[in-house]
């Protein structure tokens, strides 16, 4: 049986035997994100909070392929966008001690007029999750692990909700039951891997943000041949289930791999609208 590590490996040697099509995976790994503008209709959202709008920052893989450097200028992005809200979905760290001084150094001053929040990875648990979540708070990245945030605009409030990540580890593992401490809230509900979805819906959650899968990083005809199946079917995009919608990042960075096919980095926009009949659009 090909497992995975052994099949990624194989199709990036296999990319590597073309000089242009290594070089268009090489350099859409390093350059800089495109920015994925998506509207996405929520019946249950407030009025209050019509418009809202969330830049969603992902999978960053702060590291030899994400130097501080990159990170500015995508922070620098960010900030022109003028969003209400930024959220971090995990995996901000690769795997080394030195890539939380990296991130702090990179993303340091970010802000945003709601707030700037995150959780953790896989990959941020890798070294020292405790160095991770110190690395966001020296950047201005409040730390939602396990924990939420009420938000309020006039009478209607918003539960910004983090959970910690599915393979943490034990003593670590995420809390589903935080999503009913809000019953009268909006519930967005941050979880860096998609397959904790069904768990967040079943707590109550009506918009859930995740990423980790890099939309499959290798990604040779979109949804139909994906590295990320090997990990479940939520790949990329929105996704509707009854009245609770998923938005997956494709994220900006790149694990052991330097190489992106078919699924370029991207910064996500999310507007959020209330829209009782409507489907999630995309912009």
């Amino acid at each position: 049986m090909i497992t995975r590590r052994r099949f990624i490996r194989n199709v990036s040697l296999g990319a590597a035997g073309s000089t242009g099509f290594a070089g268009y995976g090489l350099a859409g790994a390093l350059d800089l994100p495109g920015l994925q503008h998506t509207v996405l209709a929520l019946p249950q959202l407030p009025s209050e909070w019509d418009g809202l709008t969330i830049a969603q920052i992902s999978d960053v893989h702060a590291g030899p392929y994400m130097p501080a450097e990159r990170m500015a200028r995508v922070a620098e992005m960010v900030g022109n966008l003028d969003p209400d809200l930024v959220v971090f979905t995990g995996d901000q760290m690769d795997r080394r001690p030195s890539d939380a001084d990296r991130f702090a150094r990179g993303f340091a001053g970010i802000s945003a007029p709601l707030g700037v929040y995150g959780i953790l990875g896989n990959h941020d648990h890798y070294f020292d999750p405790r160095l991770s979540e110190e690395a966001l708070v020296e950047a201005g990245v409040t730390p939602l692990i396990n924990a939420g945030r009420v938000l309020r605009r006039g009478s209607a409030e918003l539960a910004l909700i983090g959970l910690e990540d599915f393979n943490a580890g034990p003593g670590r593992a995420p809390d589903f039951s935080l999503l009913g401490r809000f019953p009268n809230a909006f519930r967005l509900c941050l979880s860096h891997q998609p397959r904790t979805w069904h768990d967040a819906v079943a707590g109550g959650a009506h918009l859930t943000l995740a990423g980790h899968t890099h939309g499959g990083q290798i990604a040779l005809t979109s949804r139909n041949f994906n590295v990320a199946r090997f990990q479940g079917r939520y790949i990329a995009g929105p996704y509707r289930r009854d009245d609770a919608t998923l938005y997956v990042s494709r994220g900006i960075g790149v694990g052991a791999v330097p190489l992106r096919l078919g699924s370029p980095p991207e910064v996500d926009l999310l507007v959020l609208r209330r829209k009782a009949d409507a489907d999630t659009l995309a912009a």
